[in-house]
């Protein structure tokens, strides 16, 4: 196999400053006088030299332009060469930089990669696109100090040196789709020395290659006026709807589809004019659709996906490559119609002139063979019935059979509701699941996408906010797939900036935006909000009483997650509270939602008795058939940021408890329809009486608590399986309550009755005895502390409404309840 050599040899690079001074004058001067010369001869019309003029003058003109290029562009020809010199594919500026890197290096004792970055730091372009990237001018001036303030370590730049930034910078150059080395592809190979002082100055400032590589795009593309960078074919405005010229084929043999042009958008067209085509992600989903387009036998395709995945940018994608011919020769010379649903309705309003309308249209594309028909929302076609009963669908099925290629599109729940079931859809398409793209492909779309935004609303999007919007579109917003999820945060940003009559949307504008839509403080960023964090068993031992080893493990488990330590993959935390009845399970859980959460009503609760057959599992994901949805994933649809309450799960079928496997371990769960649905954001407290008697008998014995915990656990595979047990972060064991602990919650729900009557403006006091009777009524040793709250509600609260309805307790009052005779006494003063 023949090997390829790169060399790097430009003798002008190295020459003194004065040779290419002298170099640059003799080439001006050389040009000035050839043009001169070749205009002068054709001034003087001198006929014999007229045409030799005419050609000088083009000849020096291209010389003067093509300084301003590299000496060759780049492109395969050039570099599949068995010899190749790089230094021919440096721009004029790519050359300049690093004259200037050299001369910096030697001045000023730096080193040569140093002195090249210092120097891509001084480029206008380079700067702007840093500026992007947040980072100021100021900073960009921190940086040069910081590369100024490094000892030399390697002499001069050689031949070697040169080689090999050159040869990282070509290759940057081809990932940018530029035809030359540039200063941006010169900064971006920066990255791929592995110099520890340049990666230690990036790191510094927080500058990561691919969102340099970004912004560097994003700066080149903000040039070009004329192209929509981004552009979703949802956002197709309705003008385009109207008649259009007749098409042809280079072959000419098309024939006119007037009615198809009428009420369709023909998306080669618009590619061609660079509205629709740019692809980020998703390419194995364009590989197969290419592949099945271009077998032999049935061409049709459905792509299915939730709404916002980009079906339709891989749709537009097609179209660009086929303007293009970047395609199999057995889809040359085809147009890509996109013919939605709505358009057959234009101008009508029944079925059955809709489907006269479609028949048409089929009769025009049938005529001809250079069509690929796309068809959004396939489903309607289903759902639209004529008199008679015939479908849509039916009158589409000549199409189907013809070798005409079909692109359809559907989302995943419509898959289900009206297609699945269906036999000929598996006969007559090939089903292609349209992913989510990644995270990375998310920011790099909506990057581009910022640049179609400013146009429109002169609002600046940072990059930073950019990233952050993704980053907790994906933890927060998982109804949605990136990068819709995402690009709704940012065009909401963009509005409020608008409003406030701000430029520019930055990260914590993002952040801000997700905490009130989630009613989830995301950052730890005042000092009270860390000091309430950092005493949280303090502060929920306000309001509980006892269960000390409880509230430190749930406590620990928050600040974790607040911190940022705990898995992302995983939910908040996974408990398991084992205990007597009435010892205060279900009331750490409603204070632990109020306190991360917000309010009580961001619980998720299920009673587990409720779930002893093994249909119960089709209650929490919905039935296979698809007409009931669960009630556990529709929960966390609508609310994904709650605590979910299962209480007494050891009641629970072993089917349902097999169902929070993957729940507990991975945070997600799949429903009927398909859909998988993100725990990461709830706190899972599952609540169990099991072994009540043992833990008492235990505690009573004085056994240490660890060591009842392990007995515990061992116990407890009597009712769950161990992988299920496994699976929980923590088995938390609550205390029976005691007399004292009875009278401590006595006096927080006292104190909660004061504050409500002060609220009406009057003063109620309690006497030690009345907290004691209450606690002597209120206890039980079957249910613990739970008819604590009748005994408050018949012999406290009963007896003041009465006396606020008669009107002898009212504003400015003070009234005092005391026990006397083992009766409570209401005094009023």
């Amino acid at each position: 196999m023949e090997t390829k050599t790169f060399i790097f040899k430009d003798p002008y690079i190295f020459w003194p400053e004065w040779k290419r001074f002298l170099y640059r004058v003799i080439f001006q001067a050389f040009i000035f006088c050839g043009l001169l010369a070749s205009l002068l001869v054709l001034l003087l019309e001198v006929q014999k030299y007229f045409y030799l003029g005419i050609l000088f003058v083009i000849f020096f003109i291209f010389i003067f332009i093509k300084k301003n290029f590299s000496d060759f562009p780049l492109e395969r020809r050039y570099l599949e060469k068995k010899k190749v010199n790089l230094a021919l594919f440096l721009s004029p500026r790519a050359k300049e930089i690093l004259i200037e890197a050299r001369k910096l290096s030697l001045n000023k004792k730096i080193d040569f990669p140093l002195a090249c970055l210092m120097v891509c730091l001084m480029e206008t372009d380079i700067i702007t696109a840093l500026r992007y990237l947040d980072i100021t001018e100021d900073k960009i001036k921190e940086m040069q100090n910081k590369i100024s303030a490094y000892p030399l370590k390697q002499l001069a730049p050689t031949q070697d040196i040169l080689l090999n930034l050159v040869e990282h910078a070509v290759a940057e150059a081809i990932n940018l789709k530029q035809s030359s080395v540039t200063g941006f592809s010169l900064m971006l190979a920066l990255y791929n020395l592995n110099d520890k002082n340049i990666e230690d100055i990036l790191n510094w400032f927080d500058i990561q290659k691919s969102d340099l590589a970004i912004a560097l795009s994003i700066n080149l593309l903000n040039r070009q006026k004329n192209i929509e960078p981004v552009r979703g074919l949802t956002d197709i405005p309705e003008s385009v709807f109207r008649p259009k010229k007749v098409k042809a084929n280079r072959s000419l043999t098309s024939r006119p589809t007037p009615t198809l042009d009428n009420f369709s958008v023909d998306f080669t067209e618009l590619a061609s004019r660079l509205k629709i085509g740019i692809m980020i992600g998703h390419l194995v989903e364009y590989e197969n659709l290419i592949t099945i387009l271009n077998r032999p036998g049935n061409h049709n395709v459905l792509l299915v996906g939730p709404a916002g995945i980009g079906k339709e940018t891989i749709v537009s994608y097609l179209a660009y490559n086929l303007v293009r011919n970047n395609i199999p020769r057995s889809l040359s010379d085809y147009r890509l119609i996109n013919l939605s649903f709505a358009s057959l309705f234009k101008d009508i309003k029944t079925p059955f002139e809709a489907c006269n309308r479609l028949t048409t249209i089929i009769h025009e594309i049938l005529l001809n063979h250079d069509i690929i028909l796309y068809l959004p929302q396939l489903h309607n076609y289903k759902l639209l019935v004529q008199e008679g009963g015939v479908s849509a669908f039916e009158i589409l099925k000549p199409l189907f059979e013809s070798p005409t290629p079909i692109i359809a599109t559907t989302t995943l729940e419509d898959y289900h509701l009206y297609l699945e079931h269906d036999s000929s859809i598996n006969d007559i398409f090939e089903i292609i699941k349209v992913n989510e793209v990644s995270p990375e492909e998310a920011i790099k779309i909506l990057a581009f996408q910022s640049i179609s935004w400013y146009r429109k609303t002169k609002v600046q999007v940072s990059y930073r906010a950019i990233k952050r919007a993704v980053i907790l579109a994906q933890r927060f917003l998982t109804n949605t797939p990136l990068p819709s999820s995402a690009e709704s945060l940012l065009t909401e940003a963009i509005e409020g900036a608008r409003r406030r009559k701000e430029r520019l949307v930055t990260e914590q504008d993002i952040v801000n935006l997700v905490s009130v839509k989630t009613n989830i403080p995301l950052e730890v960023s005042q000092s009270v909000e860390r000091e309430r964090l950092l005493t949280l068993e303090k502060y929920i031992h306000e309001v509980y009483i006892n269960q000390e080893e409880a509230v430190k493990l749930v406590s620990g488990a928050l600040r974790q997650y607040r911190a940022g330590l705990a898995n992302p993959n995983k939910p908040i935390g996974v408990f398991l509270f084992v205990g007597p009845t009435g010892v205060g399970k279900t009331e750490l859980a409603k204070i632990l939602t109020r306190i991360y959460f917000g309010n009580e009503k961001s619980m998720v609760r299920f009673d587990m008795s409720e779930y002893q057959d093994p249909r119960g599992v089709f209650r929490f994901i919905g039935d296979p058939e698809g007409a009931t949805r669960g009630a556990l994933t529709e929960a966390i649809k609508t609310k994904p940021f709650s605590l979910i309450l299962l209480d007494e799960f050891e009641k629970a079928h072993q089917k349902v408890l097999d169902l929070f496997l993957p729940l507990f371990d991975e945070g997600r769960l799949t429903d009927n329809l398909g859909d998988t649905i993100n725990f990461t954001n709830t706190i899972i407290i599952a609540t169990s009486n099991a072994l009540s008697d043992f833990i008492k008998k235990e505690i009573e014995k004085g056994t240490a608590f660890n060591q009842l915990t392990i007995q515990l656990k061992q116990k407890l595979t009597n009712y769950f399986k161990p992988e299920l047990l496994n699976r929980f972060d923590e088995v938390v064991v609550f205390r029976p309550l005691t007399e004292k602990h009875l009278r401590e919650i006595v006096k927080i729900k006292l104190n909660g009755l004061q504050e409500i009557m002060g609220n009406k403006k009057i003063e109620l006091n309690f006497d030690e005895t009345v907290v004691n009777k209450l606690a002597q009524l209120g206890y039980n040793p079957i249910f613990g502390a739970r008819p604590l709250d009748a005994v408050i509600r018949h012999f406290i609260k009963d007896k003041l409404a009465e006396l606020i309805l008669t009107q002898e307790l009212s504003k400015g009052c003070r009234i005092q309840c005391a026990v006397q005779d083992n009766e409570f006494k209401f005094i009023i003063t």
